[in-house]
């Protein structure tokens, strides 16, 4: 099975990991749901906003980049 390195990146951290999926796709998923989590617990320690680069790479094909944003806003 393929290895995809995922990397989440903004300004305050970066964090990496390596994983073995079988797509491309599967490994943007993986990311997504990586750089989610990590957007949910800023926002649940007080953030309002969380923003972050992903980068999924393999040495067989060309990488990809994504962002997410998490946000909360005061209801009203």
């Amino acid at each position: 099975m393929p290895r995809y390195c995922i990397r989440v990146v903004n300004r305050d951290f970066e964090t990496s990991s390596d994983h073995e999926l079988s797509t491309m796709d599967a490994a943007k998923s993986e990311g997504l749901k990586g750089a989610l989590q990590i957007g949910i617990q800023e926002i649940c320690e007080g953030k309002m906003f969380f923003a972050a680069e992903i980068r999924v790479e393999n040495e067989h094909e060309p990488s990809q980049r994504m962002m997410v944003a998490v946000g909360a806003s005061p209801l009203q």
